[in-house]
């Protein structure tokens, strides 16, 4: 088992890894995907802190970097002013076609369908224990 969890971990660091690009680091990656396929009701703050498991305050610092560098806007929602919602901008969408987690989508692209749900099943149970856990 332990050569098995350290091969998830390995995987893990590389797909983390493919997250370092020039002007973005991984956490601002997961943003940015977070926000192109939230409902409108989730893209906040708050819900990519609880959808990342990290505090508001994490959250706030990495989607102030992305509405910093043009990627992320606020908009004011017109029924509570004390709420904003977020949303992508043109650049934003444009620099989510050369995302880097494609790489990662490639290589599983090598695996069998029946392959691919195997290990989609798997990696859920596993994800399931471990947040039972921690």
């Amino acid at each position: 088992m332990r050569g098995l969890a350290r091969l998830i971990e390995q995987v893990g660091k590389a797909a983390y890894n493919l997250g370092y690009t020039p002007g973005l680091n991984p956490a601002q990656w997961a943003a940015l995907r977070y926000f192109d396929e939230a409902t409108l009701e989730r893209r906040t703050v708050t819900g990519f802190a609880q959808f990342q498991g990290t505090t508001k305050g994490t959250a706030s610092q990495t989607v102030a970097a992305l509405v910093r560098k043009g990627y992320l806007r606020r908009v004011g929602d017109k029924q509570d002013r004390r709420v904003h919602r977020l949303v992508i901008t043109d650049e934003g969408k444009n620099l989510l076609r050369i995302d880097p987690l494609q790489d990662l989508s490639k290589a599983l692209e090598a695996l069998e369908q029946e392959e691919r749900w195997g290990l989609a099943v798997s990696m859920e149970k596993v994800l399931r224990q471990l947040m039972r856990a921690g």
